[in-house]
């Protein structure tokens, strides 16, 4: 009988082992922790699993594929667990520049003459549409940096004829005529120094977002310029 439990031993031992390795499997698919292997499905599933976890950079997969096509984000904890997306690098910002209105007209800046389109292509087609679809609403800012050039009210008038547009992801357009978008701050109504101008888009119309182009108004006099930072958007 000593012998037999002696062989009993190791083979008891083996099943602990297997059972507390399925267990701590079951807590990584139950809890997962944001890393490139053990990916959340959103920054929420991240937070309702670990309230302690800190505002920061974590792995997601919303569309629960292979772990291969989860996508780095900044997760808002201190807001619950908001999931944030930010525009490709290379698209995200440029610095004041004098650009040239080639015609009286204005056009998409995505259309003048060494502009382009905001991108999200790190984020990916697939992972935003199940970002929608496991969200309510959304926002995003979006921020004008100006010399001498209005982005929304114009105080030389008092009008907004030189107000620029937002493009919407679904070719919707945030405008003061259609879908005013907030203005947190509106440092460029003066026309006469160097600021910014914060635009707010939030909806709960998720198709909105995120912001891939707009339309700017005011510039192509001598003096005037203008960049802009594109923020993250946020699902909530």
């Amino acid at each position: 009988r000593v012998e037999e439990h002696n062989e009993a031993g190791p083979q008891f031992i083996d099943i602990y082992s297997s059972i507390y390795a399925m267990r701590q499997d079951l807590e990584r698919v139950r809890k997962p922790v944001g890393t490139r292997e053990n990916p959340g499905r959103t920054c929420k599933d991240l937070f309702y699993g670990h309230p302690q976890f800190t505002s920061g950079w974590y792995w997601i997969d919303p569309n629960l594929g292979m772990s291969d096509d989860a996508i780095y984000v900044f997760c808002n904890m201190s807001a619950g667990g908001e999931t944030c997306i930010f525009p490709d690098v290379h698209s995200s910002q440029m610095p004041n520049i004098p650009w040239r209105k080639d015609r009286d007209d204005s056009g998409w800046y995505s259309t003048l003459r060494g502009g382009f389109r905001i991108t999200y292509e790190t984020t990916g087609v697939v992972q935003m549409t199940f970002l929608r679809l496991l969200h309510e609403t959304a926002y995003q800012n979006f921020t004008y940096t100006c010399i001498n050039s209005a982005a929304w009210l114009d105080m030389t008038t008092g009008g907004y004829d030189k107000a620029l547009r937002l493009l919407a992801d679904n070719d919707q357009e945030f405008s003061h005529d259609s879908l005013p978008p907030n203005i947190i701050i509106d440092g460029c109504k003066t026309r006469r120094s160097k600021s910014e101008t914060v635009f707010e888009v939030r909806t709960k119309n998720l198709d909105q977002v995120p912001i891939v182009d707009f339309y700017p108004m005011d510039y192509g006099l001598p003096h005037q310029a203008f960049g802009f930072v594109v923020g993250p958007v946020c699902y909530k």
